[in-house]
């Protein structure tokens, strides 16, 4: 991001995809590889991120169309990295994912394509091509809810609002 100060707007997973996440991230940590992530936020697939000075109109938005919105399932069928400095929980794009997305497709200050993930570790190469093999033998495929939308402000990260997905009644 060239930007010093963004919004960023994340899908944030269930309690028990916290919880595996975790593991894998401490999985990483506890063999000395410290990494450069952010460590304070919950797991989450970034949906779009946004110059500050549209924080009013993005609580809005949030709060309108989490009031609109199921929670939405998703599998992670693959682990994945960014040029080899950025490992990740790849999640397969359905039309849910697709469409929540869609509200908030914006990439303020790198013009990169969006590419959903969710981030697991950040560091040099040589740390990612290690982490990605301590962990790739104890991953399996799983499957996920979006249960909430939060904004956050970076950097340093800082948290603005969360609202949840309404419950799927099935």
């Amino acid at each position: 991001m060239d930007q010093k100060k963004f919004l960023t707007v994340m899908a944030v997973l269930d309690d028990e995809t916290q919880r595996l996440m975790q593991k894998l991230q401490q999985r990483i940590i506890s063999s000395g590889m410290l990494g450069t992530q952010t460590m304070n936020i919950p797991f989450h697939i970034t949906l779009g991120s946004y110059s500050p000075e549209c924080e009013k109109e993005l609580v809005k938005r949030i709060s309108e169309i989490t009031s609109n919105t199921i929670e939405i399932s998703v599998s992670f069928p693959r682990l994945n990295t960014f040029g080899n400095t950025v490992l990740f929980a790849e999640p397969a794009v359905n039309k849910d994912l697709e469409h929540l997305h869609l509200h908030f497709d914006s990439n303020y200050g790198n013009g990169f394509p969006w590419v959903p993930h969710a981030t697991l570790f950040c560091g040099q190469n040589n740390e990612v091509s290690k982490a990605l093999l301590l962990i790739q033998s104890q991953f399996q495929p799983f499957h996920a809810k979006i249960t909430a939308i939060e904004l956050g402000r970076f950097f340093p990260a800082e948290f603005i609002c969360r609202y949840e997905l309404k419950k799927n009644k099935k």
